[in-house]
């Protein structure tokens, strides 16, 4: 049974979300308390898997307690429930918060958002990487990018697609632009896939108060240099999976999905290298030497590999369901369906994903590099491809300057 616990400072508000919910109290175990300081209590006396709470309340408000929850309990999924014109408060809790829920929430959306963030846990069976993942509000991006967003929001005349641009060569940015889009908070009921129309949806002033005010994007700056590891060939192999995606001949559908998957599906190399560094860089060192894919050495190491970490934060923070899978499985693409209408977007990552690590290898072996997995690309009908778009992936990279 899962654990919940729900804050607001009205206790009427509570009252209404007890009626609401009142059909679940055989699935979950919900305790509503009116102050942070009694949720921390909760928390402290209880193990529990989520919280929802209110962003405006007396004394402690929302995002310093979300804040205390990500310090002192990491593993519990951080709600936000937030009415239209408390957005601009909600927007505060952006590097604390996992989603948004709208007030006044609909039931069922409510228990459609919690029971897919505690089915999330299924992506990540591990629960030390899971409280290692669920502990992060944001990931941290190059100087460079940072400094050249700050800088374009800061002119009066800067356009959204200029914007969207420099957003689009950030693996980070993209994904927190991606969740926040994605929430209730916004009103949205379709989901969003593409940096540009995100960056079109939060419009310029919300993406002032985030960058600017909120400082959610920030530097990469490791206490010390992780061996095998540099941001700069992270950013640049993402960046290059997400062109060669864009010119795999998918269905028009499954292109702009299957671009941001590529763009993403190494995020949880990021997260090692922020939280777990050490760990992170001994399968660096062990991929290397044993000549194995550094996801088979992460599992040894940390307990979980960089796929199902990504696909796992992706997960709690919202982003659609087809990257969150292509993510997850781009490394195994045999455990999940074989499409039967031409590429999908899990096969579209896999194969930009292998073509970018050959392009990088030159034709040689590189650690981690992702294998080609010739039973499922046989199963595609599409083994006979490869020459064809290994070149094309050659061309892409001389043309881009990778």
């Amino acid at each position: 049974m899962k654990r919940i616990v729900f804050v607001d400072d009205e206790p009427k508000v509570l009252e209404g979300l007890q009626r609401m919910l009142r059909s679940r109290r055989h699935q979950w175990h919900m305790v509503f308390v009116t102050s942070g300081a009694a949720a921390l209590q909760a928390l402290a006396e209880n193990a529990f898997d989520v919280i929802v709470t209110d962003v405006r309340m007396p004394e402690m408000d929302g995002v310093q307690l979300l804040q205390h929850v990500q310090q002192r309990f990491p593993g519990v999924i951080r709600i936000v429930l937030s009415g239209y014109f408390e957005r601009e408060a909600a927007l505060e809790a952006a590097g604390v918060a996992h989603q948004y829920l709208a007030k006044p929430c609909d039931p069922g959306k409510l228990c459609e958002a919690i029971d897919r963030l505690c089915h999330s846990t299924g992506i990540l069976k591990d629960e030390d990487a899971r409280r290692v993942v669920s502990a992060i509000g944001s990931l941290p991006s190059l100087p460079g990018t940072c400094a050249s967003l700050v800088a374009a929001l800061q002119r009066p005349d800067v356009g959204l697609e200029e914007i969207g641009r420099i957003i689009q060569q950030d693996v980070s940015m993209t994904a927190k632009v991606l969740q926040l889009v994605n929430s209730r908070l916004f009103g949205l009921v379709c989901e969003i896939t593409t940096v540009q129309t995100a960056v079109g949806r939060l419009g310029l002033d919300t993406l002032r108060q985030l960058v600017l005010s909120v400082e959610i994007f920030r530097t990469f700056e490791p206490e010390s240099p992780i061996h095998g590891f540099a941001l700069e060939e992270f950013q640049d192999h993402c960046r290059l999976t997400a062109k060669i995606a864009a010119r795999l001949p998918a269905p028009d559908a499954v292109v702009p999905v299957a671009v941001m998957a590529a763009l993403l599906h190494d995020i949880g190399k990021l997260v090692l290298a922020v939280r777990l560094p050490g760990q992170f860089e001994k399968a660096i060192q062990a991929a290397r030497l044993a000549g194995k894919p550094l996801y088979c050495m992460e599992e040894d190491s940390v307990g979980a590999n960089h796929a199902e970490i990504g696909a796992y934060l992706l997960s709690l923070w919202g982003l659609p369901e087809a990257i969150i899978d292509a993510v997850s499985r781009h490394h195994r693409p045999e455990t999940g369906s074989v499409p039967g209408g031409g590429l999908d977007v899990l096969a579209v990552t896999h194969i930009a994903d292998a073509l970018a690590w050959e392009v990088a290898a030159a034709g040689d072996d590189v650690d981690g590099m992702a294998p080609w997995n010739r039973d499922y690309l046989a199963a595609l009908g599409v083994a006979d491809r490869i020459d064809e778009w290994r070149i094309m992936a050659r061309r892409i990279a001389q043309s881009q300057g990778f």
